[in-house]
């Protein structure tokens, strides 16, 4: 080829690449988008991973990101300031933060999953064997801005068994923290406050021997006298090794929204996690509990609706007119 047609085809390549650089073919953008979880330990925090990666694989456009927050409360925060776009909180938050003045209404519900267990933690040879006996000791209450502190901690400690935090010392741990500090010796009892099995209470429990404090049927009736949304609950033995079954409670968690998320982008990506209820199950043992029949248990006690987007699925689902009959 002459010197002189390769600088005319060099000139056309160049011409394209300007016409390009001009012009670039558009694409769709994408929507970036932040889902509030919890500790890297937890139960949030593999559902909220889980559940964005389902929403990156079937809904196009999307992309989810898991967030690690301290959970509950943080969440429900963040959501009102517009910094998360979902996440997960504990059923009582909302009412919580409604009575504080928080404008909650910016919030709204997706569903309801799965439920959080109380464990309270002590090495097995502690001295302490039921919760009043925290007086004077050391214990883990939970992250700032979690329902492990907020409602467990604070609220049913005291509820229940009449323990405030100047009764002992409080440590705001988190998971991983609290299994530390009771594997290192340095607190005495632990709160964890996640669907059972936790991660790092399996992995604690073939380190050092390990109790779980029951919950007598005495103390939870006292305490559902105030807190009509704790529900008993047995965890069962060796969940943890070498722990016997332990009686305690639970209590329901809400996957949430900001109320001013588009419907169609709420509607697909509740769409792209239920419609593939296989890979969801897959993501963790309580993550079978994100179906539409529990969709909406408890939720006549939360102060929010639903999204429009999750009204429109479970509409489609034949379910939204019958949803009452969940709620229990």
């Amino acid at each position: 080829m002459s010197s002189q047609k390769i600088k005319t085809a060099l000139g056309i390549i160049l011409m394209i690449m300007a016409m390009f650089a001009i012009n670039p073919t558009k694409s769709p953008a994408t929507e970036f988008l932040s889902f509030g979880t919890g500790s890297p330990a937890g139960t949030y925090y593999f559902i909220g991973a889980g559940f964005a990666a389902l929403a990156n694989k079937y809904v196009k456009g999307v992309r989810v990101t898991a967030e690690s927050t301290a959970a509950s409360t943080e969440n429900c925060r963040l959501l009102t300031r517009g910094v998360l776009d979902m996440g997960l909180a504990c059923m009582g938050t909302l009412a919580d933060l409604k009575k504080q003045g928080l404008d909650v209404d910016k919030i709204r519900l997706i569903a309801v999953g799965h439920t959080s267990d109380v464990h309270w933690i002590v090495r097995k040879d502690s001295s302490i064997k039921s919760i009043a006996d925290f007086k004077g000791k050391t214990v883990a209450v939970g992250p700032a801005g979690s329902a492990t502190l907020n409602i467990v901690a604070k609220k049913h400690l005291e509820a229940g068994w009449g323990l405030t935090f100047d009764k002992f010392t409080p440590k705001y741990l988190s998971f991983t923290e609290a299994a530390r500090g009771i594997r290192d010796n340095t607190i005495d009892a632990g709160l964890i406050f996640a669907g059972t099995p936790i991660a790092a209470l399996m992995e604690l429990s073939r380190d050092v021997p390990i109790r779980l404090i029951p919950i007598s049927t005495a103390e939870f009736k006292k305490l559902r006298s105030q807190f009509s949304n704790v529900v008993p609950f047995t965890i069962p033995a060796d969940t943890y090794y070498g722990v016997p079954a332990t009686q305690t409670y639970v209590m329901p968690q809400m996957w949430v929204c900001r109320a001013d998320l588009p419907a169609d982008l709420v509607y697909k990506i509740l769409k792209a996690v239920y419609d593939h209820p296989k890979q969801k199950d897959a993501i963790h043992p309580l993550a079978r509990m994100y179906n539409i029949k529990n969709a909406f248990k408890g939720a006549d006690g939360v102060p929010v609706g639903y999204h429009e987007g999750a009204i429109r699925y479970y509409k489609e689902k034949g379910i939204w007119d019958k949803r009452a009959e969940y709620y229990q």
